[in-house]
């Protein structure tokens, strides 16, 4: 599938590829997969809301919780539209569907940056008993994705104070 080759060539540490290969083919342990393959599962609802079982398309894009997150970096380069409900073509959404001025490679990055630490704050929910917080999220993933453009781009110069309180800037070709 195209949206494979396309994963491949973004500039990130490999463990985060495969993570996103994985999803991609919703093959992540999610509590629905795992039931799928005999898994005893007593609580098969998002760790998030509680109120829909957890399946790569509800944890990462359907819930609100979630959801709110996809929204508020869509105003940061000012695109519009639906969200679709699989992995795959939700990718494909933030892969190909850009205006011109957009840096891909970050806003692709920007894409596994989220779903990587939405997977994260999900298995410290599940596994450490922690709480929602979507500020903290959202926080972390703009951290992730600084990390990540600091170590893989050249003329990445961002400090992470102006990064992360400018952050349309950091994608748009005219903001550096």
């Amino acid at each position: 599938m195209w949206v494979f080759e396309e994963l491949w060539k973004i500039r990130v540490p490999p463990k985060i590829t495969i993570f996103a290969w994985r999803l991609l083919k919703e093959r992540l342990q999610t509590k629905t997969n795992l039931r799928r393959r005999r898994v005893a599962i007593n609580d098969t609802l998002c760790p998030f809301c509680g109120n829909f079982e957890e399946n790569e398309a509800h944890v990462f894009f359907l819930c609100d919780r979630i959801l709110s997150l996809w929204w508020e970096s869509m105003t940061w380069v000012n695109i519009h539209g639906a969200f679709p409900q699989k992995p795959w073509q939700h990718f494909s959404q933030h892969a190909f569907c850009l205006p011109n001025r957009i840096r891909d490679n970050r806003w692709r990055s920007w894409w596994l940056a989220l779903t990587w630490t939405v997977w994260q704050h999900r298995n410290k929910i599940i596994f450490s008993n922690d709480t929602f917080d979507g500020n903290k999220l959202m926080e972390d993933a703009i951290f992730t994705l600084w990390t990540w453009l600091k170590s893989f781009e050249k003329e990445f110069a961002f400090p992470y104070s102006y990064w992360s309180s400018n952050i349309a800037s950091g994608f748009a070709f005219s903001g550096g």
